[in-house]
């Protein structure tokens, strides 16, 4: 198989290389010949890698199949040379031209595809060990569990997340050869449920996976007993019987949960039996108990030295059983690889051995982002995408590529900055991280104060995150002193800013009603993120509780104290104490007017990243803890 994967390979470098010289002879678009170059270019990373002994059989074909589909594009695949071409006329010459050129998209898409599927297979190691793959929800981590079922084929089997714990009693069980077709059958099948069909074929999968167990186990015994009468019958010895997949489930099975077992005592149905004695139907087990038969099943059944890609490994299993059993089945299962998609950090970490990769994006239908993670760093390079650095962090608000990030990563240089979302995203992230043993490096947490209370604020910082006084990134630019300084550098009226001062607080004059609106609407969703009802243990306690924290939620308070900040703000016009509280991203527009300019958030930051007093302007409005962490200048 491997020789004719190189063969093949080279038959199409040949193929390819006459196309380049035929393309290049009659005038074909830069394009189209640097496709076909990558695509050469490609083709002999793939023969290094084929004669490395990185490639396994299991899954070469995905790469014939793209390269395949290119060489198909060829019109003039197969001929020796391209000598040809010049013996043809002009208008012969153009039409080919026009062909190859047309082409040269679909030879685009399939060159992407082998280059995606090259990265992704080195990024996990080439199958040459256990997989373990980590996304957030949204990272496609079941899309791609079925596009595992694409690249292995019949050569293992992918549970899917979508598990239906229909466990069935039955009269009769069938012959084992058409037990185990139908058990194929279902492990090639799609099991994205996206149609009524494969919800059906979903339904019938546990039924479907006990039958074959069962069907196999029948057919052992009836075996075993046929071979230990004739033994018998000639003076020999009884052999000893082999353990069938259905006792080892019950084995692995009852070696994880304690008071109580399985059995089939009946030979055709599975039933629990508990400390006291008492029997009852599978089908009354806890959905937990359930799993673990579904699994355990799943995995013994897979395909000889084949591949078990699981899609959330955790799904309904107790802490306490979930490494144990995984544990257990790869132990038991170690002629095939495992291949394990979660969103679980700590089942993540309790696969030492694996490769940990990162579902790091997803771009519908098929293109994943992903990095390699370190197997000692799994929870700190996974979580915060903080692969390989040494530097402190700053956990803040916003989003990648925001200003936040931007004038954070100038201000602070010492720190690795990581916008995270909200600012409980912020708290949580930052108490996460500080608890871990394993790191060198800290966190530290940067929130606006606009919205928490004074001791909700002061309890936080013994968490190390800290608050800064203005609401919001962009409002930094509007300091007083980093207007003037920028005046100065556009040559502008340094009166001029008095004019952006007056307009800023009669523009908040206008706005206070509905930015004290805003502020106690967000003021109480905080409320509801940050707090909870309390526990009842009767209807009336539930009551209570609710009335207690529903009674916290002040609105009428809450809205005449901000207003009237916002009214005494504007009479004292106080415009630092503006800028602090007002949350208006159009703002800006009243600094382009007196200093003529349109691009003013850019021009901000090209001062900010040039002059180091307007960074020391800025620096002002942060706190002595985040300072000294991300600035030598002040430690």
């Amino acid at each position: 198989m491997i020789e004719q994967f190189l063969k093949f390979i080279e038959t199409a470098k040949e193929d390819l290389n006459i196309h380049r010289q035929i393309s290049f002879e009659i005038g074909c678009s830069d394009t189209t010949l640097e496709i076909i170059d990558k695509t050469i270019a490609l083709s002999t990373i793939l023969v290094n890698k084929v004669k490395n002994g990185d490639f396994k059989i299991n899954y070469i074909n995905q790469f014939q199949s793209h390269l395949t589909n290119i060489i198909n594009t060829l019109p003039f695949r197969g001929n020796k040379d391209a000598n040809f071409v010049n013996q043809q006329n002009p208008q012969w010459k153009s039409q080919i031209k026009l062909q190859i050129d047309n082409n040269t998209a679909n030879i685009i898409n399939h060159y992407h595809q082998l280059e995606f599927n090259l990265d992704f297979f080195e990024k996990i190691g080439f199958f040459n060990s256990n997989v373990v793959a980590i996304g957030a929800n949204g990272s496609g981590k079941t899309t791609l569990s079925n596009k595992f079922k694409t690249y292995l084929q019949n050569n293992g089997v992918v549970i899917s997340a979508q598990r239906i714990l229909l466990v069935p009693s039955f009269n009769a069980i069938a012959n084992p050869s058409q037990t185990a077709n139908e058990l194929k059958q279902a492990q090639l099948r799609d099991k994205s449920n996206k149609n009524d069909r494969e919800f059906g074929h979903l339904q019938q999968e546990f039924s479907i996976v006990l039958k074959n167990l069962l069907a196999e186990n029948i057919a052992a015994g009836n075996m075993y007993r046929k071979k230990s009468i004739e033994l018998f019958q000639t003076g020999k010895q009884i052999e000893e019987p082999s353990l069938t997949n259905l006792d080892k489930t019950f084995e692995i099975w009852n070696s994880l949960i304690e008071h109580r077992k399985i059995d089939c005592q009946d030979g055709i149905n599975i039933t629990a039996i508990s400390d006291d004695g008492r029997s009852y139907p599978a089908i009354q087990m806890s959905d937990g108990e359930k799993v673990m038969l579904y699994l355990i099943g799943q995995v013994l059944q897979a395909p000889l030295n084949g591949f078990i890609v699981i899609d959330e490994p955790e799904m309904y299993l107790h802490k306490t059983i979930l490494k144990k059993l995984w544990d257990s089945l790869e132990k038991e299962r170690q002629d095939c690889l495992f291949i394990y998609l979660t969103h679980d950090l700590d089942f993540a970490t309790s696969r030492a051995t694996a490769k940990k990769i990162w579902i790091k994006s997803f771009t519908h239908p098929d293109k994943w982002e992903i990095e390699d993670i370190p197997t000692d760093e799994i929870p700190e390079t996974l979580l915060f995408e903080l692969l390989g650095s040494r530097k402190n962090i700053l956990f803040c608000e916003g989003q990648k590529g925001s200003i936040d990030e931007r004038v954070f990563s100038i201000l602070f240089p010492e720190l690795t900055i990581m916008p995270v979302g909200s600012c409980f995203d912020v708290i949580n992230h930052t108490k996460a991280f500080n608890k871990l043993t394993t790191v060198n490096t800290t966190a530290i947490g940067l929130i606006d104060s606009d919205h928490h209370d004074t001791s909700r604020l002061a309890s936080l910082k013994d968490e190390k995150i800290y608050n800064f006084s203005i609401s919001e990134v962009e409002n930094l630019f509007l300091d007083e002193k980093f207007l003037k300084k920028m005046a100065s550098q556009l040559l502008v009226d340094i009166a001029e800013i008095e004019k952006v001062k007056n307009d800023v607080i009669e523009e908040l004059d206008k706005l206070k009603v509905i930015q004290t609106s805003n502020y106690v609407s967000t003021k109480i969703n905080y409320y509801f993120k940050d707090s909870h009802v309390s526990k009842g243990n009767s209807l009336d306690q539930v009551e209570t509780n609710f009335q207690t924290f529903s009674d916290k939620i002040e609105i009428t308070e809450w809205y005449g104290t901000r207003i009237t900040e916002l009214e005494n703000i504007v009479a004292n016009k106080d415009y630092k104490k503006t800028i602090s509280v007002f949350n208006n991203k159009g703002l800006k527009s009243i600094a382009m007017k007196y200093l003529k300019i349109s691009d003013f958030t850019e021009r901000s930051i090209k001062l900010l990243l040039s002059d180091i007093d307007a960074q020391e302007i800025l620096i002002d409005y942060f706190p002595n803890e985040v300072k000294t962490a991300g600035n030598t200048r002040y430690s």
